[in-house]
């Protein structure tokens, strides 16, 4: 999931092990102000869904593109802590 806002850009992916099992309820969360990538967090399922519905709703971000088909390989260890 992408929102933007002027030159703010949230991205949100999936996220899977080596293995390709993909972590359903863990996502990649990457801000970039000016195309820069500022931040990368792994976040839960319920986190993205509160925070994308909050700046939606209350700041001017609108959805610009659907990324949950691009899982993005992430170490396992930093999933789960």
């Amino acid at each position: 999931m992408q929102l933007t806002s002027k030159s703010i850009v949230l991205d949100y992916y999936p996220i899977k092990g080596m293995s390709n099992n993909i972590f359903p309820d863990k996502f990649l969360r990457v801000l970039s102000f000016k195309g820069d990538t500022q931040t990368k967090r792994i976040v839960s399922e319920a986190q993205m869904n509160e925070e994308i519905l909050d700046r939606v709703t209350n700041y001017s971000y609108n959805v610009t593109d659907n990324l949950l088909n691009l899982p993005q390989f992430f170490p396992l260890k930093e999933v789960l802590s």
